[in-house]
């Protein structure tokens, strides 16, 4: 486990189940010591199982994404919150248990979420949920590209260090072509991220060299990974994080 020190923290997750790309980067992460969380959508069966336990074996975190990766809200506004959990988490989880992995947290379908639904996953023993920040609009044909700001000149990018331990619900950025991330951009975000003491979350779903759309090119990877070596940010995964004290 890397220490948590004075320099940053970076969270990077992956979402869905593409297995082979995040397979195929674990060799970019090991250079670096450096951790991610992989969120997996859909049923824990032997392929999910399989990749979950060579990610976790690389040090890695992995997680719960919705069985049919429903959006959160509107299932509990239909239903109820236990309804949600019943149908959407826990037959993931029972797998996961029996397969022996360890899931301490759950990335919402879209980043859609409410306060209840938080409290949902906190009752039933989840240290952390995952939702997002919504500076990037998903926006593939690129109309909102002339509007695009610089991320790292934004304070709701990142926050204090000191804040995590009452921190539960870690809001990210989602990155790719389609949500208009400039790479150049987002290094700045990390060395304000080590500037400032700051924890800094970046989610994508594929890694692959020519990636596209909602997923991270694996020249981007290895960017922010090497300048979080050289600044000194520890790059960590959900599951290095310490206990939070308050359900916020």
């Amino acid at each position: 486990m890397q220490p948590i020190h004075s320099k940053g923290i970076l969270l990077l997750s992956f979402d869905d189940r593409n297995f082979a790309g995040w397979e195929a980067a674990l060799p970019i992460f090991a250079r670096t010591d450096a951790h991610a969380t992989f969120f997996v959508s859909g049923p824990i069966d032997g392929e999910a199982v399989s990749a979950m336990r060579e990610l976790a074996a690389a040090g890695h975190s992995v997680g719960l994404h919705g069985l049919n990766h429903q959006n959160a809200d509107e299932v509990i506004a239909a239903t109820s919150p236990e309804e949600y959990y019943q149908t959407e988490v826990l037959p993931q989880l029972e797998s996961a248990q029996d397969a022996g992995l360890r899931v301490t947290s759950f990335a919402y379908p879209n980043c859609r979420r409410t306060p209840e639904s938080d409290q949902l996953f906190f009752s039933h023993g989840f240290a952390f949920v995952r939702g997002g920040l919504g500076l990037t609009p998903y926006d593939p044909e690129g109309r909102l590209a002339d509007a695009w700001k610089p991320l790292a000149d934004n304070p709701r990018t990142a926050f204090p260090v000191s804040d995590l331990p009452q921190r539960r619900l870690l809001n990210t950025l989602i990155v790719g072509e389609a949500y208009n991330t400039h790479i150049d951009d987002l290094l700045n975000c990390l060395r304000r991220t080590a500037e400032r003491d700051e924890v800094l979350a970046v989610t994508s779903h594929d890694i692959a060299p020519d990636a596209k759309s909602i997923n991270m090119k694996t020249a981007w990877l290895e960017a922010i990974l090497a300048t979080a070596a050289e600044l000194g940010v520890a790059v960590l995964g959900f599951n290095e994080l310490p206990m939070p004290r308050s359900p916020i």
